[in-house]
């Protein structure tokens, strides 16, 4: 893939660079400013039935028994087609996601027509996978940007374009500069006001002790707070917008906290980083991610702003006055950050403590726990915001669970069994992934049954049903046979009781001789609506934290009842 796209780029136009970004990931923009297309099944098959002359119920009938409507527009419009070029498709398919109002899925259809009626078989049956959202042609993030660099730079540069992805989020505008002014126009790349910067993300540990092996120095040991991390911009005319670590635009959902940093952030132009959490205004308790989750919506916002207070707790800052803060100390960011927002009701600095000591930590973390918090995100002081990256500058350390094994793990469903008994009309158990950026593939990590409540029994079809496909996604490894398989989209949360090796699931599966690493006794937590599939924990977490159970199991083994390395706190 890498190959073709560095041949391939440099015959086109910076413009069509940029086109070919967006396409390739099935949008037409920035995932942060641009609308879905808003075309369901029903829609399409409407406009491929307009496109084909071919009655309605016919199309429909088609894409029934297929179960790709894709193929169905390739079969009926298998024609000599007009030469579209990438600008027309570019178009038309920006004007139907920007197409509102009443009378908007008429006209949305119409365009789909008029497009799909001068399009070949195999270019109407990749238009319509587009719209619907269905298509997923494999090539990631990481791989456009390789490809980007070999076309216009060499494999070094990588690295730099990379990074400009990292704080630009925006695939399109880096293949647009770099076809357009080298590899070099963003050497110099800076975070801008009203576009989200990809989160940094930190690297976790199961003992207190491994912290000073990967941080040697001074530490930020601040509470990790059990919500939803946001992003808030001002731009220079004031405007205010926040963003998710999905990079979603949420600014409606929380708008005391928006309006409480706009009156107490003394900057021209910010990007302040933190955490919302819901809080129990009576006892000053945080209280659990499902309850902050009951914000997640666009309708009757002033009412559940009522029913779940929340507040922000600020702990970074990316931009100040035009000036971009990545490579500053984290110890310097943290005192503008202090010095330029004052604390009010909604707002707060996050709570922390500034140490070297290993034991101080460990006395601040139970103090975390009894004040409702996760447990503690540890940071070097001198630490760089590395944004996109997982390293060793930031490391998380959780409360234990009411099992044997250490963290939870964010994992993305792929398939599924049908539910017997008392489980009918529903799934008795769903197959779940760990994703590999660098293979950009999911592999089996486990099946899940437990853990789902009646009622999330009951809204699981409905949650997995637009994602439905009719064999295993070609991104899937694994040794499993499925009834359902599913486009590799929803994340969820789980714990389990223990990593062990296992003949038919794929994670790390390359490194050990007898299968793959799986998780024991897993059990069902929570959705993590807030987490990309791409987000999930990944194959190289997992393979380190198996590694460190081998190595920790053969050590009580040879001690023989001494006391163990973690002895100390494990969770």
């Amino acid at each position: 893939m890498v190959t073709m796209l560095a041949r391939a780029l440099p015959t086109l136009s910076a413009a069509e660079v940029r086109m070919l970004a967006y396409l390739l990931s099935g949008k037409v923009g920035a995932s942060f400013s641009t609308p879905e297309f808003g075309i369901a099944g029903g829609l399409a098959a409407r406009a491929i039935a307009e496109a084909s002359l071919q009655p309605a119920e016919k199309v429909a009938s088609l894409i029934s028994r297929a179960g790709d409507a894709g193929k169905v527009a390739e079969l009926l419009l298998a024609r000599a087609p007009d030469r579209l070029s990438i600008a027309q498709v570019f178009a038309a398919l920006r004007a139907i996601a920007y197409t509102k109002g009443a009378g908007s899925q008429q006209a949305k259809v119409k365009t789909l027509a008029s497009l799909l009626s001068r399009a070949s078989g195999l270019e109407a049956k990749y238009i319509v996978r587009t719209v619907l959202g269905t298509h997923r042609i494999g090539v990631a993030e990481s791989t456009f940007l390789a490809g980007l660099a070999e076309a216009f730079g060499d494999r070094k540069d990588r690295a730099t374009l990379e990074h400009a992805y990292n704080v630009l989020s925006d695939l399109g505008e880096v293949a647009y500069r770099t076809a357009r002014g080298g590899v070099a126009s963003l050497r110099r790349v800076k975070p801008v006001p009203g576009v989200p910067v990809r989160m940094m993300l930190a690297s976790r540990v199961n003992d207190l002790d491994e912290v000073p092996l990967h941080i040697p120095g001074q530490v930020f040991a601040e509470y990790k707070y059990d919500g939803e991390r946001v992003q808030i911009h001002r731009n220079a005319r004031g405007q205010m917008r926040a963003f998710s670590r999905r990079l979603e635009d949420i600014t409606h959902q929380y708008p005391e906290v928006i309006a409480c940093v706009q009156a107490h952030l003394q900057a021209r132009t910010a990007i302040v980083e933190g955490e919302v959490a819901a809080i129990d205004p009576r006892t000053e308790k945080l209280k659990p991610f499902q309850v902050l989750m009951r914000r997640k919506r666009r309708h009757d916002v002033a009412r559940y702003q009522r029913e779940v207070p929340v507040r922000f707790f600020a702990f970074d800052l990316l931009l100040l006055d035009g000036k971009s803060l990545l490579s500053t100390p984290l110890a310097e960011r943290r005192m503008l950050l202090t010095n330029r927002l004052t604390p009010d009701d909604s707002v707060r600095i996050a709570t922390f403590i500034r140490t070297r000591d290993v034991n101080q930590v460990e006395t601040y973390f139970h103090e975390a726990i009894e004040q409702g918090a996760e447990g503690l995100v540890i940071k070097a002081a001198d630490s760089p915001y590395q944004a996109g990256h997982r390293g060793w500058h930031w490391i998380k350390f959780k409360k234990e669970y009411e099992t044997e094994l250490a963290d939870t793990f964010d994992v993305v469903i792929v398939g599924a069994l049908r539910g017997k008994g008392m489980r009918a009309g529903s799934f008795g158990s769903v197959l779940v992934a760990a994703f590999d950026p660098k293979t950009n593939r999911y592999y089996s990590f486990t099946k899940v049954g437990a853990g789902f409540d009646q009622r999330m029994l009951k809204r699981l079809p409905r949650l997995l049903e637009p994602y439905v496909i009719p064999v295993r996604h070609r991104l899937v490894e694994t040794g499993m046979k499925m009834d359902v398989w599913f486009e590799p989209v929803k994340v969820i949360e789980i714990t389990g009781a223990d990593l062990t090796v296992s003949p038919v699931h794929t994670v790390a599966r390359d490194r050990l001789e007898k299968g793959g690493i799986a998780l024991r006794f897993p059990r069902f937590l929570r959705v993590r609506e807030d987490k990309a599939p791409e987000q999930a924990t990944t194959v190289r977490e997992i393979w380190q934290m198996y590694l460190k159970r081998q190595q920790s199991a053969a050590g009580v083994r040879a001690t023989s009842g001494s006391r163990s390395l973690g002895s100390r706190i494990r969770v």
